[in-house]
């Protein structure tokens, strides 16, 4: 190749073939149904002429149970996931730079094209599965996961920085059991805490973000879950309308996301490993729901990490498991439209 050639092909690389504008908006109305704590949706996507951009919408940081923005940093790498995938799916070769200016911390990745190839079979498979996924905050079914489904998630799980651990010792659990459960009544009991989730119970019929009352479980008073790791209690000033089957003695998989220290990188990065298990968990015929309220605060993960004996930090939890048979499916929490969250900039 001549020198003008090459000078050219580099300076190719370093602007970025053109994206679609179509095919943007289709991978962005999927990634925008990434998990996100309490539906926030906190990200923000803008189309550049060389290249797509993910920031984090600081507006939808929930101020007392995520002080720090852990939680919308884990949201937001499961949002930079789907939309690699969704790219690759589409047929780009995509080059991703996470956390590209540290003058701009809120500027949480670039994706540019580096050329076309044929979507792998995978990718397509992941990006059907996303458009399926759902948490689903039922009972599982009391069928244990085999061991090699579980080496299928650690294997989807890893990434760099971050790694799965799935307790199953008794030992564990009751410790496991013991640290969530201290987490989340220390949030009931902070009126800040309840009224900020209050805020973010919506009406999806009136609401494109928060947490529809036809995603809560309703659990009667007097009655409550037999589940050894409690969920996150949203039946506050309002009642669930999922009616959940009831005296289950639920025993799920869980799953813990671990990184070796507490960085928005690997914050990040724990998020991107969250949905990756969570996709490939779909593809496996699991549900997955996350875990959170043990990781919410610094203290928290610190506390979890303490009594676990971990080296790493916690990042993340979900429960796994098989679905419970029957014509009943898990509501679909609601979303924005993309006009919402993608800004287009003129050539």
């Amino acid at each position: 190749m001549s020198e003008q050639g090459a000078a050219a092909t580099e300076a190719g690389r370093e602007s970025g073939s053109p994206l679609d504008p179509d095919i943007v908006q289709e991978v962005v109305a999927v990634a925008n149904r990434a998990p996100s704590i309490h539906n926030t949706q906190p990200w923000i996507w803008t189309l550049h002429p060389s290249h797509l951009s993910l920031r984090a919408d600081r507006d939808r940081q929930l101020r007392v149970a995520d002080p720090d923005g852990h939680s919308l940093l884990i949201s937001c790498g499961a949002a930079l996931a789907l939309t690699e995938i969704g790219l690759r799916a589409a047929g780009s070769d995509v080059q991703t730079r996470r956390l590209p200016d540290p003058a701009d911390p809120d500027l949480l990745a670039e994706f540019r094209i580096a050329g076309r190839r044929q979507p792998a079979a995978h990718d397509t498979d992941l990006f059907a599965a996303a458009q399926r996924r759902q948490s689903d905050r039922r009972p599982f079914t009391p069928q244990d996961i085999p061991a090699e489904t579980v080496e299928l998630l650690r294997a989807a799980a890893a990434g760099p920085g971050v790694h799965a651990e799935f307790p199953v010792r008794s030992e564990q659990r009751v410790n496991l059991a013991v640290a969530v459960s201290w987490a989340d009544r220390t949030e009931q009991r902070d009126p800040e805490y309840l009224a900020e989730m209050n805020r973010w119970l919506r009406d999806s019929d009136v609401h494109a973000d928060g947490v529809p009352a036809s995603a809560i479980p309703h659990v009667p008073p007097g009655q409550p879950r037999h589940t050894d790791v409690p969920l996150r209690d949203f039946e506050v000033g309002v009642s669930g309308r999922l009616l959940i089957e009831r005296d289950v003695d639920e025993h799920p998989l869980i799953a813990v996301l671990l990184t070796e220290s507490d960085t928005a990188l690997e914050q990040l990065q724990a998020g991107e490993s969250m949905m990756r298990l969570m996709l490939e968990a779909e593809l496996l015929g699991l549900g997955t729901c996350p875990l959170s309220q043990a990781v919410d605060l610094i203290a928290f993960r610190t506390r979890v990490s303490t009594l676990m004996g971990w080296q790493g930090l916690p990042q993340m939890m979900l429960r796994i498991g098989y679905p419970a048979p029957g014509d009943l499916q898990a509501a679909r929490t609601p979303r924005r439209p993309v006009t919402d969250i993608l800004k287009v900039l003129p050539a």
